[in-house]
């Protein structure tokens, strides 16, 4: 039994804390908070694997949702006026016509 603790006192010792604190309590409940956050399905790897994508898609739902309004205002624009919505989004034009491109920067 001296064995041990003697055992128990150094390892103790070079973890830097009280002899009093090893007991099997602390001991199975280090194993499971080391055993929680590296090696279970659910680590903190993967928690921040899925935090990142789950970002990435909230992004990606931003824009689309910028996109579905911007087709929402083109339908309505296609409803009002389907001449200016033929010649301004497709470039389409009257015999007659030229169409002169202005760029702006």
């Amino acid at each position: 039994m001296s064995k041990n603790k003697k055992l128990l006192d150094d390892v103790a010792k070079s973890a830097g804390i009280s002899p009093s604190w090893i007991n099997k309590y602390t001991v199975v409940t280090t194993l499971f908070i080391v055993w929680v956050t590296f090696f279970d399905k659910h680590n903190i790897f993967a928690y921040q694997k899925l935090k990142g994508t789950i970002a990435k898609m909230e992004m990606e739902k931003e824009q689309l949702n910028e996109e579905i309004a911007q087709a929402l205002k083109d339908k309505q624009d296609l409803e009002l006026d389907h001449e200016k919505f033929a010649r301004e989004k497709h470039l389409m034009h009257k015999a007659d016509e030229e169409i002169i491109l202005i760029e702006q920067k």
